[in-house]
């Protein structure tokens, strides 16, 4: 039987791409990584598609998409309509559930295994951050809810625009509207823009990060030292997690618990990219 699929979406070549693809390999074996070639890792077994295949929505996306974030254009457009192309690729081959992550994550177990026992009874779970905020670089969809979440991108860019214009004239911190304020605001219900964070700070139940069990996590990424509920609640050595290996697999001590917590995943965002091969090559 094979594992509940582990869908990676990704344009380019880099070689994190490939550690990252071997890692998950040797916990599980239903890798999905849609790219631009149905046959760029011929030597690993992992199903290669192109993204062209599900591209049949896209481009109705993208005439409506107006940009209002200092990140690139082209970035914060291609991380909106991964999840289309995810959505349509589940939809077309009857895929009912998958577990969906970025390209720079090592995993450390069988996510089917960790579904069965902590995560089955959700419909869609991400990760929460210690800035309030929600991503859903790591996370867990059945078909239906991310079909919704697919609908709720279209109707929120035609019926807010005016609002996230008038936003923006006066926006003046990094970042700004992505991905994540998509899916923040549909995890939370709300309808009707008024910025990047909803009042009182809602905290969102269906949690990656949260720690299972008082065993094991889901790590948001290496530089966060927590998540909504514990923002600080990590061990640190220098800008990142302190991570150690028990028994082959990543731990950090969390000050709540006052104990290791094992990590499903490491989750190496941004600059941390560059230390990815330290971590696949130990223990």
């Amino acid at each position: 039987m094979l594992d509940l699929p582990i869908i990676i979406f990704h344009l380019g070549n880099q070689s994190y791409v490939r550690l990252c693809l071997q890692k998950a390999l040797k916990y599980n074996n239903n890798i999905i990584i849609i790219n631009e070639n149905d046959n760029m890792y011929p030597d690993l077994n992992v199903k290669c598609v192109s993204y062209r295949k599900y591209y049949n929505n896209i481009e109705e996306f993208a005439k409506i998409y107006k940009h209002f974030s200092k990140n690139s254009h082209q970035l914060e457009l291609i991380c909106i309509i991964r999840w289309l192309c995810v959505y349509n690729y589940m939809k077309l081959n009857n895929i009912e559930r998958a577990f969906i992550c970025d390209s720079d994550v090592l995993i450390y177990d069988n996510i089917t295994d960790i579904n069965n026992s902590y995560l089955k009874d959700y419909d869609f779970m991400l990760c929460s951050s210690p800035s309030k905020n929600l991503t859903g670089g790591q996370s867990i969809w059945n078909v239906d809810k991310l079909q919704e979440f697919t609908e709720f991108i279209f109707k929120f860019y035609k019926t807010q625009m005016t609002k996230m214009e008038a936003w923006y004239i006066s926006y003046k911190e990094p970042g700004g509207i992505c991905d994540m304020t998509l899916l923040y605001y549909f995890s939370h219900n709300a309808t009707e823009f008024v910025g990047l964070r909803l009042p009182d700070y809602p905290y969102f139940k269906n949690d990656l990060t949260q720690i299972f069990n008082n065993e094991l996590t889901f790590d948001l990424h290496m530089g966060s030292l927590g998540n909504h509920i514990y923002p600080d609640d990590y061990e640190k050595n220098g800008n990142n997690k302190n991570i150690k290996y028990i028994d082959s697999k990543p731990h950090c001590y969390c000050n709540h618990l006052k104990k290791d917590v094992r990590f499903v995943l490491l989750h190496f965002q941004g600059g941390n990219k560059g230390i990815i091969e330290k971590f696949y090559n130990t223990p």
